[in-house]
């Protein structure tokens, strides 16, 4: 009976009352159902320790995917930023853009008399 003592089972009454009975009938058949016994409590260690390696296993695999999307998150906040820096950079070019136009026509403008009174006067 060395496995009742490292597997202590609680049983019901009636239970009980029939394993002892088994018992009367022979060691063999104690021998039998302690056999049977230790089998389905083994089953049932290798079941619960491969249920709490699986959930370890699930709990690794959420916290990964946890800090994946925490990684992502913190990206995609970075690429807004990038987003909004670039728009700042196109409207400041922009605006340089209009005033260097802006710039050019002033400049023509000012060249263009000079330009007509000098075509005008080598005609004459």
């Amino acid at each position: 009976m060395a496995v009742n003592k490292l597997f202590p089972l609680k049983l019901r009454p009636e239970e009980e009352l029939a394993i002892r009975g088994a018992h009367l009938l022979g060691p063999s058949l104690e021998a039998k159902f302690d056999e049977l016994k230790y089998e389905i409590l083994s089953k049932i260690d290798k079941e619960v320790g491969d249920s709490k390696n699986t959930r370890e296993y699930i709990s690794q695999k959420y916290d990964e995917l946890c800090n994946k999307i925490q990684y992502l998150g913190e990206l995609d906040a970075t690429v807004s930023g990038f987003r909004s820096d670039v728009k700042a950079v196109e409207r400041q070019i922009a605006e340089l853009s209009a005033r260097v136009d802006d710039i050019e026509k002033r400049t023509i403008i000012k060249e263009c008399p000079s330009l007509s009174s000098s075509v005008f006067s080598n005609i004459k």
